[in-house]
C-alpha cells in the first residue's frame, strides 16, 4: 500500500504537476515580456528547434535506461537522478536576468532545453516504464496503471487547468510586467521544490520486480546475455518496430497527446480569452481566466470519478473496447462543443462528455501498453522497455513542440481569424485524430493472447 500511495501516487503527482505547468505556461511567462513578444517569430521558433535536442535526448536516455542493470532496476536510479535536474532547470526557465533582449532570448532557449531536453526526458523515461517493470500480474498491474496515470491527469487537469488559471489571476493582477514575473518566479520555484521531493518519493517507494529477476538469473548463472547474447539497441528497435500492435501503441499516443496539447493549459487559457472575457452564469460574473477554471473543473469531475470505475469495466469488456468508447464519446463532446463554443452552458455540457471520454485513456492505456511489452517478450525471447519508452517519449515530446509551434503559427497569423483558430484546436481537432484512433484501435488485440504469452515468458525462466 505505501508503494501505491508514495511511489506511484504522491511522489508522481508533485513531479508530473511541475512538469505540467512548465509545459503549458512557459509561454505565457515569456508573453510578459514585451519586448520578447514582439519579436512574434521566437515564440513560434522556440518549441519547434527545442524539438530536436529533445527528441535525440529521448533516445539516448531510452537506449541508456535500456542498457542500465543494477540492484535498484534499470529505470529507478534515473528518477533520483532527475531530481536535482527537475529543481534546477525548472528555476532558472522562470529566473531571467535583467540584460538584454538577445542575451535574455539565449537565456530562454538555453534553460528552458536544460528542462525540456535533459530533466523532463531523464524523469519521464524512466518514470513511464515503472508500471510495465513492476509486475507480471494483470490485476496489479491494472490497479497500478490506474493509480500512476492519477497524477498524470491531475497534472494536466487539477493542477495545470484548473489550479493555475486561478493562481494566474493572482499574477495577472499585478501592476507592471516586472511585479508579474517575479510573481511567477515565487510559484515556480514552489513547483521546483515540490518535483524534487517527489523524485525522492518515487525512488524510494517503488520496485522493479521485472528487473529483479532477471538480477536474480544472473546471479544464479542463468544469464541470457552469456547464452544468446544480448540485442543492440538496432535490434531491440527493428524487433519492436516488426510488430504491428507497438505501432499501434506509439499512433494513439502521437494523436492522443496531440488531443491533449490543443486543450492544455496555454490553448485552453487562449480559447477562454477568445471567447469567455467576461461571463454572467448563475448570478456571477466570470473572468476568462476563472471561465477557464470552471470548464476545467466540469470536465475534471467524470474524468476524476472515471478512476473508481474504469478497472472494473476493463475487466469484464476489456480495455481496448473502453479506449473505443472513449474515442467515441470524445468526438460526440467536441461536436456539442462547436455548436455553440461562445455558449458557455453548452460549453460546460460539451466538456462534461470530453472529460469522460479522457477516462479509458488517461488510467488504462498504459496497462495496455506494458501488455504489448510482454508480448514482444513472448514473441522476440528479449525484452524492449527501453527503446520503446525512447520512441515513446521521443513521439510525445516531438508532438508536444510541434502542437505549440503549430498552434502559435496559425493563431499569430493575419490570414486566420484567432477565434476561429482557438475554436479549431481546442474543439475541433480531436474530431479527425479521434475518429481516425477508432480504426487503429480495433486492430489492438493483444489481451486475447497475453496470459499465454506470460505463460510462455513464466517457462523460459523455469518459474513454471
Amino acid at each position: 500500500m505505501r508503494e501505491m500511495i508514495f511511489g506511484y501516487f504522491l511522489g508522481p503527482l508533485l513531479v508530473l504537476s511541475m512538469t505540467s505547468v512548465v509545459a503549458s505556461y512557459y509561454l505565457t511567462f515569456y508573453r510578459t515580456y514585451e519586448d520578447v513578444v514582439n519579436q512574434r517569430v521566437f515564440l513560434t521558433v522556440l518549441p519547434l528547434i527545442s524539438v530536436i535536442p529533445m527528441a535525440l535526448s529521448n533516445i539516448v536516455i531510452g537506449i541508456m535506461v535500456g542498457k542500465t542493470r543494477t540492484k535498484q532496476g534499470k529505470a529507478r536510479p534515473y528518477i533520483l537522478i532527475a531530481a536535482p535536474m527537475l529543481l534546477i532547470s525548472g528555476i532558472l526557465v522562470f529566473c531571467i536576468p535583467y540584460f538584454s533582449l538577445g542575451v535574455r532570448m539565449v537565456w530562454m532557449v538555453v534553460t528552458y532545453n536544460l528542462f525540456a531536453a535533459i530533466a523532463n526526458p531523464v524523469y519521464g523515461t524512466s518514470h513511464y516504464l515503472m508500471v510495465s517493470l513492476s509486475t507480471r500480474d494483470l490485476d496489479q498491474r491494472g490497479k497500478l496503471s490506474v493509480v500512476s496515470n492519477i497524477p498524470a491527469v491531475a497534472g494536466n487537469g487539477l493542477i495545470s487547468s484548473i489550479v493555475m488559471p486561478l493562481i494566474l489571476g493572482w499574477i495577472n493582477s499585478a501592476g507592471s510586467n516586472g511585479v508579474m514575473q517575479n510573481r511567477w518566479q515565487v510559484v515556480m520555484t514552489m513547483f521546483a521544490v515540490l518535483a524534487f521531493v517527489g523524485c525522492i518519493l518515487e525512488y524510494f517507494f517503488t520496485r522493479e520486480r521485472i528487473t529483479e529477476e532477471d538480477m536474480v538469473e544472473t546471479d544464479a548463472g542463468v544469464n541470457k546475455a552469456e547464452t544468446t547474447g544480448t540485442p543492440s539497441t538496432l535490434q531491440q528497435l527493428k524487433g519492436a518496430a516488426s510488430d504491428s500492435y507497438w505501432w499501434i501503441i506509439i499512433i494513439f499516443y502521437m494523436l492522443y497527446q496531440m488531443g491533449v496539447m490543443f486543450k492544455g493549459g496555454y490553448v485552453f487559457n487562449i480559447f477562454c480569452h477568445e471567447f469567455f472575457q467576461e461571463v454572467h452564469i448563475f448570478g456571477m460574473t466570470l473572468s476568462a481566466d476563472m471561465a477557464q477554471s470552471v470548464l476545467a473543473l466540469i470536465s475534471g469531475i467524470p474524468l476524476a470519478a472515471g478512476m473508481l470505475f474504469i478497472w472494473p469495466l476493463a475487466n469484464r469488456f476489456g480495455k481496448k473496447n473502453m479506449i473505443l468508447a472513449g474515442c467515441v464519446v470524445s468526438i460526440a463532446g467536441s461536436i456539442v462543443c462547436l455548436l455553440a463554443p461562445d455558449n458557455f452552458v453548452v460549453m460546460l455540457a460539451g466538456q462534461t462528455l470530453k472529460g469522460l471520454s479522457s477516462v479509458p485513456g488517461a488510467y488504462i492505456m498504459m496497462a495496455l501498453f506494458a501488455d504489448v511489452l510482454d508480448h514482444l517478450e513472448a514473441k522476440l525471447g528479449y525484452r524492449v522497455d527501453g527503446i520503446s519508452m525512447s520512441v515513446y517519449n521521443t513521439v510525445l515530446t516531438v508532438v508536444n513542440g510541434l502542437a505549440v509551434a503549430v498552434f502559435n503559427f496559425f493563431y499569430d497569423s493575419a490570414m486566420f481569424s484567432h477565434k476561429g483558430t482557438a475554436a479549431f484546436f481546442f474543439l475541433g481537432f480531436e474530431i479527425a485524430a479521434h475518429g481516425i484512433l477508432i480504426i487503429v484501435v480495433s486492430f489492438l488485440n493483444v489481451e486475447k493472447n497475453i496470459k499465454e504469452e506470460q505463460e510462455l515468458i513464466a517457462r523460459r525462466k523455469g518459474q513454471i
